[in-house]
């Protein structure tokens, strides 16, 4: 509840701000009624809240006003950061007298930051609708029996739902089974707000076609959890070919542990902590080369002390826009690519789909493939 009426109180004064900021700029432009104006603008403004109420709710037919609303909270961030930065200028300028007369027209700075923003926005729609192959090439210094090399491949963040639909994931599933992988990890938030939604839209059934040597294996992610759905979002991944696992390990080829841990996030959403690794792994035979998958890559100390070989993970998005990477840098030890400590490794992914608005900046959407050669 904190959390939500923090956001709710940020939200509301980035659109107070960039609504009054937009106002007076149109008003030196076309005269609109005030009333008008800011009718339709509170409209707009509460979209991306009342579209999760509704589809909460379980009122059909909401798409639209999701994409409305997304739409909206990328245009409100980048809004506020153009508005500051103009605000910033001529508050300078008004000490330093450095802008030309053009510069300091409301009218030309108003133009400036829509087109700016406009500009912004095709460009990061464009860029999260083109994935890039990250390839990184490991060396695990053990011996795994009657496996020389292992290709894996690492996704996470897709997000499946009313933004990334079954178009997308149709893409995604092409692009795995042309990379050919022996095996396919899924690092959480395969969903995102709403598994009943990709389950009754079969958005995740294109993944099913992917068939690979070892098969795929996935761990939930804190939007699984934030759904209220994490038992619908298990049965609908594994009903489409995707082995879960929750605190729990697998082995392939009798020589690699998959291990999964469950997200930090069901201590919270579903009341119920999340297992030790060391009580997980209590079983493993740690000359044997063991992998993990853990959506936040929050618990890096926890697996270099228990001896694992390669994490996985996903969630930061490495910000989704510029420049949130900075926060993200500043709250995780790794916040994207690699990273070794002694002999383990760590590779975070920035992820192949996107929450909230569709759109990147500051950063490319990928799917990770990982050469290994045990040595």
């Amino acid at each position: 509840m904190g959390f939500l009426l923090t956001f709710l109180a940020v939200y509301g004064l980035a659109n107070l701000y960039i609504g009054t900021r937009f106002f007076y700029w149109l008003r030196t432009v076309v005269y609109i009624p005030p009333i008008w104006y800011w009718v339709i603008f509170i409209l707009v403004a509460i979209a991306p809240i009342f579209a999760r109420i509704l589809a909460r709710a379980g009122i059909a037919k909401t798409e639209n006003l999701f994409i409305i609303g997304d739409w909206w909270l990328a245009i409100t961030y980048l809004s506020v950061l153009l508005w500051i930065m103009v605000d910033i200028t001529k508050g300078a300028d008004k000490r330093l007298n450095f802008l030309p007369a053009i510069a300091k027209d409301m009218t030309n700075q108003g133009y400036l930051v829509l087109f700016i923003l406009l500009g912004m926005l095709a460009y990061g729609a464009w860029n999260a609708l083109n994935p890039v192959i990250t390839r990184y090439e490991l060396s695990i210094n053990k011996k795994a029996e009657g496996i020389e090399h292992l290709k894996v491949v690492l996704v996470s963040d897709i997000h499946m739902g009313r933004v990334v639909g079954s178009d997308r994931v149709e893409r995604l599933a092409k692009s795995l089974r042309e990379l050919k992988p022996d095996i396919i990890l899924y690092a959480g938030d395969q969903i995102d707000d709403d598994a009943a939604y990709v389950a009754n839209n079969k958005i995740a059934e294109p993944l099913q076609a992917v068939k690979v040597r070892f098969g795929s294996y996935a761990v939930l992610g804190n939007h699984e959890y934030i759904s209220g759905q994490p038992a619908l979002a298990v049965s609908l991944l594994e009903n489409n070919g995707i082995t879960v696992l929750q605190d729990q390990w697998a082995m392939i080829g009798d020589a690699i542990y998959i291990v999964g841990r469950d997200d930090l996030a069901a201590s919270r959403y579903a009341g119920r902590g999340t297992g030790t690794l060391a009580n997980i792994m209590k079983d493993i035979d740690k000359k044997k080369t063991i992998i993990v998958i853990d959506h936040q890559p929050s618990r890096i100390n926890e697996a270099v002390q228990q001896g694992v070989d390669l994490q996985v993970s996903g969630h930061t998005h490495k910000g989704q826009f510029f420049p949130n990477n900075l926060i993200t840098q500043r709250i995780y030890e790794q916040d994207w690519g690699y990273l070794k400590k002694e002999a383990y490794q760590l590779i975070v992914s920035c992820g192949y789909g996107t929450w909230g608005p569709p759109i990147r900046i500051g950063n490319q959407p990928e799917i990770v493939e990982i050469n290994i050669k045990f040595e």
